[in-house]
């Protein structure tokens, strides 16, 4: 399959605990997104591009392989009280930091919007103990109950999290909390995600949500589509492929292939908007970057950016159907002053037969 620059493929995960019955109808919010590249990221980039215009082989170590965010608003409580909040694949839980943290974080709450329920006349008190664990970071507290809404989308008696206590790292991002879109059993908090609840009160009628994630160099970052999905961000068929462990959003990938050459088959993958880069399996990783003349350093390989145009395709079988990554695609090019690096968007991990599916895949294939 051949794509054009400005065309995407449209790969649909069956949300399987629901009927979906069509697409675009209904209740559909769009909700423009910001895109954050955590600095440590940022650093170890330009740190390559440093090391290669030196020749340097010192080793820059990949520390979290979950390393982008993508946050919008929404708001709590009646009246509404607008926060900002990462829109998070990998985490069912909806939590906020509450008030109470200003407390003992006064410097987060000068730059941050947290809840208040004390103001809030829909709020009720639950009190229930809660620790939620994600990608970067986490947050603890007590749960509680208040309606919410997203754009024009409100949900009524919402459970989530009221986070009393952040680590640093989410105390250094942008937004003031999670919200989950991952299956109703990956949920620490033992609530009901709050898109799942979008769905049980009618606000959409559709149980889809899709994630339209921009190249870096255009002017916005993306956006979530919760309800339905923009026919003007894709072409082609729409390829369904079932979900296979209704956790995270699990798929099977049928096999992966550099040009025609099979290099992995019957492995699993999670699309994840918290990855910039495409993980697999090391054995499999190492293999596509020797064929692209990848040169490792640290954890990343580094290619020579006069041989980009050259570079194989690869591709990933999925439902019967090839997702083809061009180099333009999985080529990422950063800069240190004068000195410009070509990274390689794949990288190893210690899993044998698994892949995260990262903005290297997303940024190309329209994901619902």
């Amino acid at each position: 399959m051949y794509l054009k620059a400005a065309e995407r493929t449209l790969l649909f995960l069956l949300f399987t605990s629901f009927t979906v019955e069509s697409l675009g109808k209904g209740n559909v919010l769009t909700i423009g997104l910001k895109r954050v590249q955590r600095k440590h990221t940022v650093e170890r980039l330009s740190a390559l591009a440093h090391l290669a215009r030196n020749g340097n082989e010192q080793a820059v170590a990949l520390q979290d392989i979950q390393d982008v965010y993508y946050y919008g608003a929404m708001s709590f409580g009646t009246p509404k009280q607008l926060v900002n909040v990462m829109f998070s694949t990998g985490s069912a839980d909806l939590w906020i930091v509450s008030s109470d943290y200003c407390a003992i974080n006064d410097v987060y709450c000068s730059t941050h919007t947290t809840y208040s329920h004390n103001v809030s006349t829909t709020y009720m008190k639950n009190g229930t103990r809660f620790h939620s664990q994600y990608g970067m970071g986490s947050g603890s507290g007590y749960i509680s109950i208040d309606d919410i809404a997203v754009g024009e989308l409100q949900v009524t008696d919402q459970y989530f999290g009221e986070a009393t206590s952040i680590d640093n790292s989410t105390a250094s991002t942008k937004f003031d909390g999670i919200f989950g879109l991952a299956y109703p059993s990956l949920s620490s908090t033992g609530t009901t995600p709050p898109f799942v609840n979008m769905i049980k009160q009618n606000i959409v009628n559709e149980s889809v949500f899709a994630f339209y994630l921009n190249r870096v160099d255009e002017k916005t970052d993306g956006e979530l589509i919760l309800g339905g999905i923009d026919a003007n961000h894709y072409t082609g068929n729409i390829v369904y492929t079932p979900v296979v462990n209704q956790t995270y959003w699990l798929i099977k990938i049928d096999g992966m292939y550099i040009n025609s050459q099979i290099v992995s088959s019957n492995n699993t993958a999670i699309p994840d908007t918290g990855t910039t880069l495409l993980s697999g399996p090391t054995e499999y990783m190492d293999q596509v970057n020797k064929v692209i003349g990848g040169q490792k350093m640290g954890d990343y390989y580094l290619v020579n950016c006069s041989t980009v145009d050259s570079m194989p395709n690869v591709t990933f079988v999925i439902s019967n159907t090839s997702f083809v990554l061009e180099p333009k695609d999985y080529i990422l090019k950063t800069s240190y002053g004068s000195a410009v690096a070509c990274v390689s968007g794949f990288v190893g991990s210690d899993s044998p037969d698994f892949y995260i599916l990262g903005d290297v895949f997303m940024r190309k294939y329209y994901t619902v």
